[in-house]
């Protein structure tokens, strides 16, 4: 039997989520709050409450986790991370449900599942007034096909977190994506010339400028780096991997190793 895990997006309306979800094969719920003290996160800590005790009581396997929606694509990169521990963990099917989501944060929750290919969901409601008294179904949203990066991008992407032997290092199941160590221990250089002479050491043979400057110059145009110039000379000050470099780049660890 397949089984089936779905991310929940909490808002402030209990009733509304549970229509959503309970239109859903379910074996396991995952609520998303936010981790700041933000513009209605004490009515979605009451919502998310309510959420629990009432799958609690229904038998169904529930988690809850705090998100960093106050950091700019961050999300993207936690709910990739999140992803592919669930897939790790042996669930067959992933939903994403972005019914109580804010806009700002279902458009990084859409980036994420378009990048994983992961199916994604928002109810249709049915509505008297602007209250939502029942649900006809809910609309898969369609995906859009963003391009993966090459393995030489991967490759490159690399040079920014400590050595690996597994990608289970980075999707261990106890821990939260602030808490994966090679995550938080990410490595920052201050010059091309040290991000030339990293690559050049795990190939073994030498490398120039120019190469490195278009792998920077292709990533960066994915934004998948965050590349600091000097004011001074124009040249890179801090050249460090971006949160949806880190997306990109356990996208591709899961999916190739």
């Amino acid at each position: 039997m397949e089984k089936h895990c779905q991310i929940v997006i909490v808002g402030h309306h209990h009733g509304k989520l549970t229509m959503s979800i309970d239109k859903e094969i379910v074996h396991k719920l995952i609520f998303i709050t936010e981790k700041e003290m933000l513009y209605g996160t004490e009515e979605a800590e009451k919502t998310l409450r309510n959420l629990l005790d009432y799958y609690k009581k229904r038998k169904v396997v529930v988690e809850s986790i705090k998100f960093d929606f106050s950091v700019q694509t961050k999300p993207i990169a936690q709910l990739i991370h999140l992803i592919y521990q669930q897939k790790l963990a042996g669930f067959d099917e992933i939903t994403v449900n972005i019914s109580g989501g804010l806009r700002y944060i279902n458009v990084w929750f859409y980036i994420a599942c378009s990048i994983t290919n992961t199916r994604i969901i928002h109810g249709d409601y049915i509505y008297e007034g602007k209250q939502e008294v029942g649900i006809t179904s809910n609309i898969n949203l369609t995906n859009i096909p963003l391009s993966s990066i090459t393995k030489k991008q991967f490759e490159f992407l690399s040079l920014f977190f400590p050595e690996y032997k597994t990608k289970n290092e980075f999707f261990n199941s106890g821990k939260e994506f602030n808490e994966i160590a090679h995550i938080k221990n990410r490595i920052t250089y201050n010059s091309l010339e040290e991000v030339r002479e990293a690559l050049e050491k795990r190939r073994g043979t030498e490398l120039s400028r120019g190469s490195i400057k278009g792998f920077t110059d292709k990533l960066k145009l994915l934004s998948a780096l965050d590349i600091v110039p000097n004011p001074d000379d124009k040249k890179e000050r801090q050249i460090s991997i971006s949160y949806l470099g880190i997306g990109f780049f356990l996208h591709y660890l899961f999916s190739n190793f």
